[in-house]
């Protein structure tokens, strides 16, 4: 019976600039598997956290393969923009043009902030072009092999403005985090052709019991607890007709026990860092010896400050550079 797995994580929950990141990936699996058969259906090409291999692509928590502020986003790179390329038959060849595909068009978003408005950046960012095309054609065979299907890599980018007018919405930003997760559950859910689905997602925080959130998404359906304690929250959701059924889990570090929470956590984080690249590029410009930030509290503080007469000479609103939470 054929299976769709899908995995939803965050990038950028806790720092004060630049944007948050919900991100999805999902696989079409033709014959029924857990959610870590991936790993073993496409090694060898497929490799996890260990160390870095120039003939692995490594698909793993995005902050096992990479540190904010280091600049190199090779790791995150490979992975994400792989099975984008096969998903959409191309590689991007700008972070526009991955925006665009992440986020189905809506990448208008950028246009509201200076340091994004007219730039771009050429893709890859941090590998090499030609390692990467052959990687690609490797995971397309391996695919192939294991009777696997790249589904969608999508994104929700909440950059500032967008970030605080969800959060003054909804009153916290781990419920903007809900929501954004809740929005891709949503619309798998609407996804006719798709039988079965087994969704799965990193815990939002401390919460252990999720059926408030569920139950509103899934119309026309019959919802299930499967299990609910401490460590363990999973939930099926079938509709009315029974031809479907969407299954979701929510585990803390759902990275190491999901294929596709690992990827969709290397592409929230990917996309966060090209948006923080640029953003780094632009205020260079205009404050000497400004070192760039990643963005997190403590040094965000630090950043603010030293932009802060530039931001003020150019009319720039703190609102549209720094997060209200």
């Amino acid at each position: 019976m054929t299976q769709w797995l899908a995995g939803i994580d965050e990038a950028g929950y806790g720092p004060r600039l630049g944007p948050m990141v919900v991100a999805m990936a999902t696989l079409k699996c033709e014959e029924e598997v857990t959610a870590l058969d991936p790993w073993k259906q496409l090694a060898p090409l497929i490799g996890e956290a260990g160390r870095k291999k120039s003939d692995v692509i490594s698909i793993a928590d995005s902050k096992k393969l990479h540190r904010s502020g280091t600049g190199d986003l090779s790791r995150l790179e490979e992975g994400v923009l792989s099975f984008v390329a096969v998903e959409r038959g191309s590689l991007p060849r700008t972070f526009r043009e991955l925006i665009d595909h992440c986020t189905q068009g809506r990448s208008g978003y950028l246009d509201q902030y200076p340091w994004y408005r007219g730039s771009d950046l050429e893709l890859p960012h941090s590998c090499a072009a030609m390692n990467l095309n052959g990687k690609i054609r490797r995971l397309e065979r391996q695919l192939d092999r294991a009777s696997i299907q790249a589904g969608e890599v999508r994104a929700i980018p909440l950059e500032v403005r967008e970030f605080n007018s969800e959060v003054i919405a909804h009153g916290s930003k781990g419920k903007v985090d809900a929501w954004a997760m809740g929005r891709f559950l949503k619309w798998l859910w609407l996804q006719k052709d798709r039988q079965q689905i087994e969704a799965w997602a990193d815990r939002l925080g401390g919460t252990e019991r999720y059926g408030p959130l569920l139950i509103p998404l899934f119309d026309d359906s019959h919802f299930k607890i499967l299990e609910q304690n401490r460590d363990r929250q999973s939930y099926r959701a079938t509709s009315s007709d029974g031809d479907r059924v969407l299954r979701v889990h929510f585990r803390k570090d759902c990275e190491q026990f999901s294929f596709c929470t690992a990827l969709a956590s290397m592409t929230a984080k990917y996309l966060r860092e090209l948006h923080m690249v640029l953003l780094n590029r632009w205020w260079s410009t205009h404050v000497t010896n400004l070192k760039p930030t990643a963005g997190y509290p403590q040094d965000a503080g630090r950043f603010i400050g030293e932009v802060e007469a530039a931001r003020k000479d150019l009319g720039i609103e703190s609102s549209l550079l720094v997060r209200s939470r």
